[in-house]
């Protein structure tokens, strides 16, 4: 094997180990209005009735992804199926982003009223946006399993601001919004340590394989 054929494998081993070393942009927790509580109340988010939460975002440039809230439903109903969202400037708005959304489920417990309490989490999309307030609005929620039921958007009094359509002012939502911030993160040094040494070592390895 020549020198010049040795080179090309390294640069090429570099090309793919340093592409696998560039981290992934996962999804970042944009804001957080708290834990499921589950045992105090919750508000119907289907019949008709809407739920409007404030939440905001920090850093400019972010786009929202999912969200995660808790959930009640009668026995049987095997969580939420799909909710209409939307994201607003203010309550019930819907002119930034909506959508109809199907979630996952996991569930968490049956509360002392009765009720299957589950975390759900469905996906939602919007462009990027400033830092500021914004507004999340729950509807038309189905069940998991299609049954006629209501379907009820867990209340934990977060610091959230929060509106359902009837009742008017009320105590917010769990709930928690994800997205991307557009920020990467670069490597450790020590990462880049070793990696350094891997491509050495591979390098020698090659070297001494041409010798023999």
């Amino acid at each position: 094997m020549n020198t010049r054929k040795l080179w090309f494998i390294v640069v090429v081993a570099v090309l793919v180990v340093a592409a696998s070393a560039m981290p992934a942009k996962a999804d970042t927790l944009i804001y957080d209005n708290g834990p499921v509580n589950g045992q105090v109340v919750s508000w119907t988010i289907n019949f008709g009735s809407l739920v409007s939460d404030s939440f905001t975002v920090g850093a400019s440039g972010t786009s929202l992804t999912s969200v995660t809230a808790g959930i009640w439903v009668l026995p049987g109903d095997g969580g939420l199926g799909t909710t209409q969202w939307s994201i607003g400037s203010a309550f019930y708005g819907t002119d930034i982003a909506n959508g109809d959304s199907a979630a996952t489920n996991v569930f968490l417990y049956t509360n002392g009223a009765g009720f299957d309490v589950y975390e759900s989490s469905f996906a939602i999309s919007t462009a990027s946006l400033a830092a500021g307030t914004y507004y999340l609005t729950l509807q038309n929620a189905t069940t998991a399993n299609n049954l006629p039921d209501p379907v009820f958007w867990d209340q934990n009094s977060g610091p959230s601001q929060a509106m359902q359509s009837i009742t008017g002012s009320i105590p917010s939502e769990s709930f928690q919004v994800y997205g991307n911030t557009g920020i990467t993160q670069t490597p450790e040094p020590a990462s880049l340590l070793l990696l350094g040494s891997g491509l050495l070592g591979l390098a020698g390895g090659i070297r001494k394989r041409m010798k023999a």
